[in-house]
């Protein structure tokens, strides 16, 4: 009868043990997803800082760029692209704008030979004749984050292997159309508390698309407000 109940006791006591160790299990779980959670939400703060840094060296460079030269550092051909009246179409960083080499003091044209033409990264327009750089941008690793090409024509692409999108106000009202109005999140484009105003304050504004890799959604990484 003792030994009975011995063995009781010790049954009793082995079952509270392993109810006790699923609950540390349990809450052990729970625990390490919610660190997962945040570390992944840290690193991708600290990436969209890591491109808000750029956007911003990008944007003053580009002023910086203007002031010196009063223009703005992109091939002659594409300042014609515009309707009567309106901004030309947004930019890219890539090898024909020209933005990048020009704000980098070699021009994608300048090593071209001499002459007026004005095309595209083979044009012979010397787009920063004064060769003064605006800007240091580092080299792209696995052609991310930095200039994918080591000479002219430049691209500059973002974290995720993008190239940024450039709206500049080339008609002179110091202002450019909104991206923002077309974005696919609801809480962006139809914020009823903060509307998007149908232009941006501003001479020039430069966005990464994101590591979805598509223009005009939630995770846009913009110059003209902070999320």
């Amino acid at each position: 009868m003792k030994n009975n109940l011995r063995s009781n006791r010790l049954i009793v006591r082995a079952g509270f043990t392993l109810i006790e160790l699923l609950v540390v299990i349990t809450i052990i779980a729970i625990l390490a997803s919610l660190v997962v959670s945040q570390a992944n939400k840290l690193m991708a703060d600290a990436r969209k800082l890591q491109v808000q840094t750029v956007i911003k060296d990008l944007r003053i460079a580009i002023s910086s760029y203007q002031v010196e030269y009063n223009r703005y550092p992109v091939n002659p051909s594409l300042l014609s692209g515009g309707s009567s009246g309106q901004d030309i179409q947004v930019l890219l960083t890539d090898e024909n704008s020209g933005i990048v080499s020009a704000l980098m003091a070699t021009s994608s044209s300048s090593s071209s030979g001499s002459g007026g033409g004005s095309g595209g990264s083979s044009g012979s327009t010397n787009l920063n004749p004064r060769d003064i750089k605006f800007i240091d941008l580092p080299l792209a690793k696995n052609g991310k984050f930095g200039l994918v090409n080591a000479q002219p024509p430049y691209k500059l692409v973002d974290l995720w292997g993008q190239p940024y999108y450039v709206l500049l106000d080339t008609n002179g009202d110091k202002q450019v159309m909104n991206p923002d109005l077309q974005n696919t999140d609801p809480s962006i484009a139809q914020n009823t508390i903060s509307p998007p105003p149908q232009m941006l304050p501003t001479e020039i504004a430069i966005y990464s698309i994101g590591l979805d890799k598509t223009p005009q959604t939630k995770d846009d990484v913009v110059s003209w407000r902070a999320k």
